[in-house]
């Protein structure tokens, strides 16, 4: 298969037209093992290149699930000042799931913590993603953030600490 049309099936357009209710982890799991290594370079290739900043965090989790090692220092040299608290949490998540590296709990903690701290009318909907990224830590530090939003005033907020806390455990 063409490494380009490999790409555009595995990272479709970001809007929700392509990306709501996607999960290209199917896809992933029938490559062969040349094909997930092109992938990663490819993949690997889009990152550095991404001169705007914005980062497409289906990449950042596609690595991850591909357990791509070859891929931390580019991860690493994303994790900058400017990215935004969630785009912060999905990277400091995909490098712990690929490494474990334990510098990434305090970056994921900082970054939850921000995105916490906003009191608009949406920020209730930026708690929900990210306790499923913190929850992929499995870090009783962690566990503790995310129990103290079991209780949450707004019923969203609770069941989906709740139900992450239950998923990852």
């Amino acid at each position: 298969m063409e490494i380009e049309k490999l790409i555009n099936e595995i990272i479709p357009p970001s809007d929700y037209e392509h990306r709501a209710e996607f999960n290209n982890e199917p896809i992933l799991d029938k490559l062969t093992a040349n094909e997930k290594r092109l992938v990663e370079d490819e993949l690997i290739c889009l990152l550095l290149n991404e001169a705007d900043g914005n980062i497409d965090t289906l990449m950042v989790e596609t690595l991850a699930y591909l357990k791509s090692e070859k891929s931390l220092p580019v991860l690493k040299s994303l994790l900058k000042d400017g990215i935004g608290d969630m785009t912060m949490l999905i990277i400091a998540s995909s490098i712990f799931e690929i490494s474990g590296d334990n510098k990434m709990v305090d970056i994921a903690i900082s970054s939850f913590k921000n995105i916490s701290r906003r009191k608009d009318s949406y920020y209730i909907y930026g708690l929900i993603p990210a306790f499923y990224y913190l929850a992929k830590f499995k870090n009783p530090e962690i566990n503790k953030i995310i129990e103290e939003y079991t209780n949450h005033k707004e019923y969203l907020v609770s069941y989906n600490a709740k139900r992450y806390l239950d998923l990852f455990k």
